[in-house]
């Protein structure tokens, strides 16, 4: 199982905050940001959005 599951993660939360964390995480890919990063800064930014 992935570390990063944008599903169970943006569960809850508003379409638009949903957008947002996913273009983020596809932005944070392109830069080549390890998953373990990616996943600690979609975490905060979704419980910020909570």
């Amino acid at each position: 199982m992935p570390l990063l599951d944008l599903q169970k993660l943006t569960s809850g939360l508003s379409r638009t905050w949903a957008r947002f964390l996913r273009d983020w995480d596809r932005s944070l890919r392109a830069g080549n940001y390890p998953q373990t990063t990616r996943y600690n800064y979609l975490l905060a930014a979704a419980q910020l959005g909570r």
